[in-house]
């Protein structure tokens, strides 16, 4: 297990915004016990140790204002009041509850459309992006169990390609939506959002046609990063509601992946060859001075040939969350 991914995701929140997160859990997650860590890095062990004594859990969607959140915490936010406004039963709505049961994989299903983004997202943006806790919400899987399995994705480092080191804080990248079409550039943004990440040139190219746009294919700097050297990433679904309700807007969208990654293997000349399966729920609010303000939250599921399989066939045995902040450049 990559030593840096897991040292960095011990970067919490305070213990106010873990209490609050935790009123906001559905009553059947409250049984798991808070854990506030220190905002200093633990090492590996350390990590591992506390996860297993007691899991950090943190609200599943981040209001834009997470200080009044921390000191009002029976106030609902303004974000999750414009999601419950949402479409009954779509994506706004589910991510309004607050659930990660309702966060399920999905395996089998026609192929996507490419997401539309709104006016206010188009164009290039400076994002700002920070780790902001975690979650293991299994019913069924011990985590001092879960914990020692090292291909749930976010345990190893590019497991997941946009948050190819899951503990991160303040990663800036750029991004782009095409001010026309609302589509965004793939080929860019994989690219800068990976560098960003792994703290140097890592991504050599990235293959991408439109015309299939649910397949993407990442190739590596030769023997730079060690966990990868080609990423092949699948996206079996795709999700987005933009919500408009007492002069505000939110725009959520959400993509679901089965990604493969090829590295180097023990045994010369036979490559090592990795399965993660994942989703992203991506929160976005316009702010005043015209940036945004988001939240992505990122769900962890087993792959059919893992041995937890059947413990866990669908729902998410782990789930990141991330703060957004993006300014237009």
């Amino acid at each position: 297990m990559c030593s840096r991914s897991l040292t960095t995701i011990c970067v919490i929140a305070s213990c106010a915004i873990l209490a609050e997160a935790y009123h906001q859990l559905s009553p059947t997650h409250r049984n798991q016990p808070l854990a506030a860590f220190s905002a200093d890095r633990m090492s590996r062990r350390g990590w591992i140790e506390a996860v297993s004594a007691g899991a950090v859990v943190q609200s599943l969607v981040v209001a834009p204002d997470m200080a009044n959140a921390a000191t009002e915490p029976t106030t609902p936010s303004p974000r999750k009041s414009i999601l419950s406004s949402g479409k009954p039963n779509g994506l706004a709505s589910r991510l309004a509850q607050r659930d990660p049961a309702l966060l399920q994989n999905r395996l089998f299903n026609v192929p996507p459309a490419s997401t539309v983004y709104p006016d206010f997202l188009r164009g290039d943006w400076k994002l700002q992006t920070s780790f902001n806790g975690y979650i293991f919400p299994s019913q069924t899987i011990p985590r001092d169990r879960l914990v020692k399995n090292v291909l749930v994705p976010g345990f190893q480092k590019c497991s997941i390609a946009a948050t190819s080191d899951v503990g991160l804080d303040k990663v800036a990248c750029k991004w782009s939506v095409n001010a026309s079409t609302g589509l965004v550039d793939v080929t860019h943004n994989w690219a800068d959002c990976i560098d960003a990440y792994l703290g140097y040139k890592a991504v050599q190219q990235v293959q991408y046609d439109p015309r299939t746009p649910n397949r993407c294919s990442i190739d590596f700097v030769d023997y730079k990063t060690i966990n990868a050297e080609r990423l092949e990433l699948f996206c079996n679904a795709r999700e987005s509601e933009l919500v408009t309700a007492a002069d505000a807007q939110v725009f959520v969208c959400s993509e679901f992946y089965r990604q493969v990654t090829f590295g180097t293997g023990q045994d010369v000349g036979v490559p090592r060859q990795v399965v993660t399966n994942y989703a992203h729920f991506w929160t976005y609010t316009p702010d005043l001075n015209g940036g945004i303000t988001g939240n992505l939250l990122t769900a962890a599921y087993l792959d059919p040939q893992d041995p937890m399989f059947f413990d866990e066939p669908s729902k998410p045995v782990a789930v990141y969350s991330h703060t957004i902040k993006g300014q237009r450049v």
